[in-house]
């Protein structure tokens, strides 16, 4: 087991390290940014009460595993999912120079991908979510998630078929 505690000085550091990247998966499962930034400060409120409880991979893992049960945690109280415009996702996540028409080519192809992610049942959703676009192992999603690791293969597996389906019924 990786322990990378020792990388960072003190709290803010993990902080400012990991508080975008939260941010934007809290606000791609729950659809909202006001309840992203709550739940994004809830994440941090509870991983700091709870660091000596720190026993993944990462801390990132670890950080991801809070995020989710804030999430769920949320989620329970409010009984309701708010639906997110990928344009403001996508919007979010190109920070680079590029044509106008590059530019929406790319915007095109990440509302595709978009939509079809949330046309997946949740399970498949998270799955395809933290592989595909946090790019975490199959180690890490499988510590986040609280499955086995042939679970995750098999649901990223069934996601990665869904969206193809969706993908190729919309052109």
């Amino acid at each position: 087991m990786r322990y990378d505690r020792m990388e960072y000085k003190n709290a803010e550091d993990i902080y400012r390290r990991y508080m975008n990247e939260l941010y934007h998966y809290l606000l791609q499962l729950s659809g909202h940014p006001q309840t992203a930034e709550d739940l994004v400060q809830d994440t941090f409120i509870k991983a700091y009460t709870y660091l000596d409880s720190y026993d993944e991979i990462t801390i990132r893992s670890w950080l991801f595993k809070v995020a989710r049960n804030a999430y769920i945690d949320w989620y329970r109280r409010e009984k309701k999912q708010v639906p997110t415009d990928p344009l403001d996702l996508s919007a979010a996540n190109t920070g680079t120079s590029i044509s106008p028409e590059s530019h929406y080519l790319i915007l095109e192809d990440i509302n595709r991908w978009l939509h079809a992610v949330y046309a997946l049942p949740k399970p498949y959703k998270e799955v395809i979510l933290l592989r595909d676009y946090y790019s975490f192992s199959y180690e890490e999603i499988s510590s986040v998630l609280q499955i086995s690791n042939a679970n995750v293969k098999v649901r990223l597996f069934r996601a990665r078929q869904k969206i193809n389906e969706v993908i190729q019924d919309g052109l």
